[in-house]
């Protein structure tokens, strides 16, 4: 500042000094001769240094003046070169703050970023793991519904194997029940044919007379039946085939001796030749062994109308003989057809001959 107002002020100052210099020569050459006695000549000496101080005055007021003006303005370029340092320290600052804001924001904004990027990992970690415990879940059930469906079937096979056991039981009763009742009838049929018997003694003296008659009937009746066993013979040789085609000549073999009758009322040659035959091929078709020899079983054979088998059950005798003669009315199946209602019901006597 005082570097740039020097020249100015000097050259103020000797245009001030000229001037001075001017006023007091033209004072010097204006100023009156003093009268050689002093006297009343001094008056007029006095009103010029008057008159010069005013100026002086005047002149120093100036230049206080000019000197205040010249401050005043280097204030002012002071103060504008302040306003302009302010403006650019201003401008800094607020540079400053930009970047500073700038930052923050970029650093908020990289933080929102991350966090969101944390919050997305962790929806992602929380989905998986609902997604896992979802499917651990459905494994669960799978397995509950898996073992539930175990459990059923373990539980309606055992009801199954219960019932079998029971129909097995109920069989086994009904068949110890048909044969104690098998039993009883034939006890009953034993003890009405020795009645039968003892009656017929008895009247053996009234029927003398018709002895002459009754043999011609029992001739006839052979006859009869020696022509069923041939018709019979043929007929299981027509049905059979070569599995049946030696039951006429009698057993042989692994087979059984022919002995059986018929049901409720079957008598005549017919129902015994039909049951010596159905004995036959049961015979042909057992399998015996050795520790059958000498024992017997009786079973007892339903047919339908047209020889179908409907039933079978072992009445009495060895278990063995029982199953195996069983077994081979089953293989069977169907025989020829009875010649009588009462043919329908065969009790079978089974002998294997070894």
């Amino acid at each position: 500042m005082k570097r740039g107002m020097s020249g100015p002020v000097v050259i103020s100052i000797i245009l001030h000094a000229l001037l001075i210099l001017m006023f007091i020569l033209k004072w010097n050459l204006d100023k009156p001769k003093r009268p050689a006695g002093g006297g009343g000549g001094g008056g007029g000496v006095v009103n010029a240094v008057v008159i010069d101080q005013l100026k002086f005055d005047q002149h120093k007021q100036f230049i206080k003046q000019q000197k205040a003006k010249k401050v005043e303005e280097a204030k002012e370029q002071a103060a504008e070169k302040a306003a302009a340092a302010e403006a650019v320290r201003q401008e800094k600052v607020e540079k400053a703050i930009r970047l500073k804001q700038e930052k923050q924001q970029q650093k908020e904004a990289k933080e929102k970023e991350r966090k969101l990027e944390v919050e997305r990992q962790k929806l992602d970690a929380e989905k998986k793991i609902t997604l896992e415990k979802k499917k651990k879940e459905e494994l669960k059930k799978k397995l509950e519904e898996e073992k539930k469906l175990a459990d059923q079937k373990e539980a309606e096979e055992k009801a199954e194997k219960l019932k079998a056991d029971k129909d097995a039981k109920a069989k086994a009763d009904k068949e110890a029940k048909e044969k104690a009742e098998q039993e009883a009838k034939k006890k009953a049929e034993q003890e009405a044919k020795e009645k039968a018997a003892e009656e017929a003694k008895e009247k053996a003296e009234k029927l003398k007379a018709e002895k002459a008659a009754k043999a011609k009937a029992a001739k006839d009746a052979k006859e009869k039946a020696k022509q069923d066993a041939a018709d019979a013979s043929k007929l299981e040789d027509e049905l059979l085939s070569e599995d049946i085609g030696g039951a006429a000549a009698g057993p042989s073999g692994n087979s059984s001796i022919p002995s059986a009758t018929a049901g409720p009322g079957g008598s005549g040659g017919d129902s015994n030749a039909y049951a010596g035959l159905l004995t036959n091929m049961i015979g042909q078709r057992m399998l015996v062994d050795r520790n059958m020899k000498g024992k017997e079983a009786v079973v007892k054979i339903r047919l339908a109308p047209d020889g179908l088998l409907l039933s079978v059950s072992c009445v009495s005798g060895e278990p063995a003989i029982c199953r195996a003669g069983i077994a081979a009315v089953n293989m069977i199946g169907s025989f020829p057809k009875p010649p009588t209602e009462n043919d329908r019901t065969i009790n079978a006597t089974l002998r294997p001959a070894l």
